[in-house]
């Protein structure tokens, strides 16, 4: 799903080493030089406007086999959502990372916005497809268990490596 304030914290620190307080002080920067969306939400909410910039984007530069047959919407688990703003997202699919490096905005801006920016249009992208298999091999008290997975289709996967958060997915809002 797209970030939220606690994701796009927790992420930061995993992918990136930041801590919370520095990611939010980047975002918040981001966020008034006009590049992502409110950076302060707990909704997964994406505007009509920003899923059609991002579906038109990965059929452009990923092709079609890449691109779900509807927009994707993702809903919370929680039941205290405000709902207020959008979940974080950049403001213009178009503007990349390395375009974003002027006004006083340095290489970890650009690192977050990365980030944000990948999230967001994985989030709208067709989901990967693997092979799982699981072996056991049991010998008197003692077991031993080997798991391996292959990938048949990498789709989100290519833009934005492992997933680390989950929410519930629908087709429709």
């Amino acid at each position: 799903p797209p970030f939220t304030t606690s994701t796009l914290q927790q992420t930061a620190s995993n992918r990136l080493g930041m801590s919370a307080k520095k990611t939010m002080m980047l975002a918040q920067a981001l966020y008034e030089h006009g590049l992502i969306t409110y950076m302060r939400t707990d909704s997964f909410n994406l505007a009509p406007s920003a899923i059609s910039q991002a579906r038109d984007l990965i059929s452009k530069d990923f092709g079609q086999k890449y691109l779900p047959s509807a927009p994707k919407f993702y809903k919370s688990r929680s039941k205290n959502v405000q709902e207020a703003h959008e979940a974080i997202r950049p403001t213009n699919v178009k503007v990349r990372a390395d375009q974003i490096k002027t006004g006083g905005l340095t290489r970890d801006h650009a690192r977050l916005y990365d980030l944000i920016w990948k999230r967001f249009i994985a989030c709208q992208m067709n989901e990967a497809v693997m092979d799982q298999t699981t072996v056991d091999v049991k010998a008197s008290n003692y077991g031993l268990r080997a798991t391996g997975s292959v990938i048949k289709f990498d789709g989100w996967l290519k833009l934005y490596g492992v997933q680390e958060e989950s929410a519930e997915v629908s087709g429709d809002k």
